[in-house]
């Protein structure tokens, strides 16, 4: 029996492309963004209006059709801790730099990390390193941007992919 699953992929683009953006989207000052995110609030940016920036909630991975009772039963689960400070200023600073430069971003807090998806990859930050995952090398758009920082953070590992 086959199992089939249904993936949401981000239309961000497509949304920043055509100007066309669902009604709950925020629009925020650069400042605004960078203080949430300092407080370890997930959120994505979707796109640039002038000074404005676009904010929306990040959206998860849907896998499958589940019901509403279905997915109440399942056992909650408690949080396993959060970012520690350096991370959280690492990740308002990427945020402030990325915002500045106009480019679109997702930031996702879990236990001790922060992962940030910019361009066609993502910035996995640990208690100890920094892994960027899906870049050909340092200088893919926008890790000239943020280098830096990260390095300054701690050691910087180019993940390759696999073959």
């Amino acid at each position: 029996m086959a199992r089939w699953a249904r993936y949401t992929l981000s239309t961000s683009p497509l949304r920043y492309l055509f100007k066309s953006y669902p009604p709950d989207v925020e629009r925020l000052p650069l400042q605004e963004v960078v203080s949430r995110v300092r407080n370890g609030e997930n959120l994505e940016v979707l796109g640039y209006e002038g000074d404005v920036v676009l904010v929306d909630k990040v959206k998860g991975i849907v896998k499958g059709d589940f019901a509403q009772e279905d997915l109440s039963e399942l056992k909650k689960r408690k949080p396993r801790g959060k970012p520690t400070e350096e991370q959280l200023e690492l990740a308002a600073g990427l945020a402030r730099r990325l915002g500045e430069a106009k480019k679109p971003f997702k930031v996702i807090f879990g236990p001790k990390e922060v992962t940030v998806r910019a361009g066609q990859g993502f910035i996995r930050v640990t208690e100890d390193v920094v892994k960027l995952a899906g870049y050909k090398s340092l200088e893919d758009d926008p890790i000239p941007l943020v280098i830096d920082l990260l390095r300054g953070y701690g050691e910087v590992k180019l993940l390759r992919p696999l073959r």
